[in-house]
């Protein structure tokens, strides 16, 4: 890694979900099995997957401190 390189400690929280008929899935093999199984319509085309990325104030006064010392060199 360089030693420039910021790196911040988060947390992130996906959410996988059928557009069409609203189920959450509780993993990727739940999804998965929804798309293999002959019984239900279900295709890759149905899912929908949203990825929340929580960043610590600390960390967001560290990435700030970076893109402030960044937007001095231009």
């Amino acid at each position: 890694m360089d030693k420039d390189t910021l790196k911040i400690n988060c947390t992130t929280h996906v959410v996988i979900k059928n557009k069409f008929t609203g189920k959450v899935y509780k993993d990727e093999a739940e999804r998965d099995a929804d798309i293999n199984d002959p019984n239900t319509s279900t295709t890759q085309d149905h899912i929908q997957q949203d990825l929340t990325v929580e960043v610590s104030p600390k960390g967001l006064e560290a990435l700030k401190k970076v893109m402030s010392k960044n937007d001095n060199k231009s």
